[in-house]
């Protein structure tokens, strides 16, 4: 294994220590596992840079950690809690390395990213220690006892992220994992490495321990070599192909694993919506970041009688998006091949196609509109696109539009657009998305911390961001022990058993399954006899 082992740490912070994987491929699924994504490319070499086995990261992980759980989820939070004037101080050098590595407009580097990463220090800093720290509990039969729940970091997480946003996915792995204790290893897409070096750069300003955060750089071959370490937790976000790889490996140990992967999340517009944002609506939501976003729109389900006027609206706003200046291009050339085979197939089953294509540097397509009657058959409905193309459906009352969504195997997210916010409410309810927006749309739900962000079904399972995002990362301890008497009696369950002991138990069964709470504490009263019965006639051994 070749990579770059990058450490945050007070002596040379973000200072490589390793060498870039070169030119190695997945030879099968199970090496594709950490690639981010679909795609393979090498990363460029770091001159004078050494190797550094996954064994090696592990290692100085696994030394790091201990130190800085120990210093518990208050102090972790208020060293972390830097990171947001750290990161508003650097935030054009942020944007200006997304924008040259993956080609995202700068003001979708700014807001979509920096700006959300800022945000997400703001909000885990601020709830990390009430969610994290240790907290009393009382037992309803067993008031003499004491517990104590607690949050334990798992150790080590390895976070594999995508290319498509090459910040704040990583940062949205790496910031829970440390507030919950964890050290990290970041292997981020091979196609975006310099954005996750960046990163590690900035984390390091804040004065974190030495080998706490590391990054190791390179393909799929690298992400599986990482794996194979055992790290102790595993995040991924990235295609549902290399989804299932990485869960695979992962299972052989096993390691837990949580999953982002990808949808084709769905717009429902009601007869009753107003047309011309539904229709600006969908032409971002459906091409923002080049439509390369797992949460974005590409497909739009329309009340047949409202259809041909919003498909006018929305072709008219497509034409007048600036590919150059407003989209991002095709990560490369494969995702190009996957656009231009969608296009190709909704041509072949005779689907309108709209607007008509413009002559455009390489890498960049028209943002389409794709309608017609059978549209539901066609690729670009079923597969996740992943580019600026979105299909059209007309249907007739909610219960259709309900079940053309749930007919897919994906279900990260859902829009709705109505003028009846309860009805919209609570036909959103019967989705199976993780998020779900109304009057909005769903994709923008990932820039506000509080809400937890995952999906169900084909886009994976765990969540990221709120509360939730901070539990993944962290695993759950009961201590209980006595509050008054150091051992106390033994217990009436405890052996012999004899008929006695389960007369008992009956009488307790019977008291616990009374209606109320006044009733089901005198049953209790009435069978403390019976229960202690076994203790004073036959001694517990």
């Amino acid at each position: 294994m070749t990579a770059t082992a990058v450490q945050s740490g007070p002596g040379r912070p973000g200072q490589p220590h390793g060498a870039d994987a070169h030119s190695a491929r997945p030879a099968a699924a199970a090496s594709a596992a950490a690639s981010g994504g679909s795609h393979t490319r090498s990363a460029p070499s770091r001159t004078g840079s050494r190797a550094a086995p996954a064994e090696d990261v592990m290692r100085s992980a696994r030394r790091a950690q201990p130190e800085w759980a120990a210093r518990g989820a208050r102090a972790r939070a208020a060293l972390l809690a830097a990171l947001a004037p750290t990161i508003a101080r650097r935030s054009e050098e942020i944007a200006a390395v997304i924008h040259e590595e993956n080609g995202k407009p700068l003001t979708e580097a700014v807001g979509h990213e920096v700006v959300g990463s800022i945000q997400l220090v703001n909000h885990h800093c601020s709830i990390a220690p009430d969610v994290l720290e240790p907290r009393p509990a009382r037992l309803a039969m067993q008031p003499h006892r004491k517990p104590v729940l607690a949050r334990r970091p798992y150790g080590v997480v390895l976070g594999i992220a995508p290319w498509n946003l090459p910040w704040i996915i990583p940062f949205s792995q790496v910031l829970p994992a440390l507030l919950a204790g964890n050290a990290v290893v970041l292997k981020p897409s091979e196609l975006t490495p310099r954005t996750a070096l960046l990163l590690a750069d900035v984390l390091a300003e804040v004065g974190l321990p030495d080998g706490l955060v590391q990054v190791v750089t390179g393909d799929g071959v690298v992400g599986a070599e990482m794996i194979r370490a055992r790290p102790d937790k595993v995040l991924f976000t990235g295609s549902v192909a290399t989804g299932r790889a990485v869960m695979g490996a992962c299972a052989q140990f096993p390691v837990p694993v949580a999953l982002e992967l990808g949808g084709v999340d769905a717009m429902i517009v009601r007869a009753d919506a107003d047309l011309e944002f539904a229709a600006s609506a969908i032409a971002w939501g459906g091409t923002f970041n080049g439509g390369q976003s797992c949460c974005s729109v590409e497909r739009v389900l329309v009340h047949s009688s409202i259809a041909e006027r919003l498909r006018v609206r929305v072709v008219d706003k497509l034409s007048r998006i600036h590919p150059e200046a407003e989209l991002a291009p095709a990560i490369d050339d494969r995702q190009l091949a996957t656009w231009n085979r969608h296009l190709a197939d909704a041509a072949s089953r005779g689907l309108r196609i709209e607007p008509a294509p413009e002559v455009l540097p390489p890498r960049l397509i028209t943002p389409r509109l794709v309608s017609g009657s059978d549209v539901t058959e066609a690729e670009v409905w079923q597969q996740e696109t992943f580019g600026p193309l979105v299909a059209m459906r007309e249907f007739s009352d909610d219960d259709e539009a309900v079940a053309l969504h749930n007919a897919s195997p994906f279900g990260l997210t859902a829009s709705i657009i109505t003028s009846d916010v309860s009805a919209g409410a609570e036909l959103g309810q019967r989705l199976r998305a993780g998020s779900v927006a109304i009057n909005d749309v769903a994709a923008t739900m990932y820039g506000s911390p509080e809400l937890p962000w995952g999906g169900v079904g084909d886009s994976g399972f765990g969540r990221s961001h709120g509360q939730e995002g901070l539990l993944e990362c962290s695993w759950s301890q009961v201590i209980e022990e006595p509050r008054l008497l150091t051992y106390g009696p033994k217990r009436p369950w405890w052996y012999p058993y004899d008929l006695e002991q389960s007369a008992a138990l009956t009488a307790l069964a019977g008291a616990l399954g009374r209606q109320g709470v006044r009733s089901r504490l005198v049953g209790v009263a009435r069978a403390v006899p019976t229960l202690m019965a076994p203790l004073s006639r036959r001694p517990r051994r």
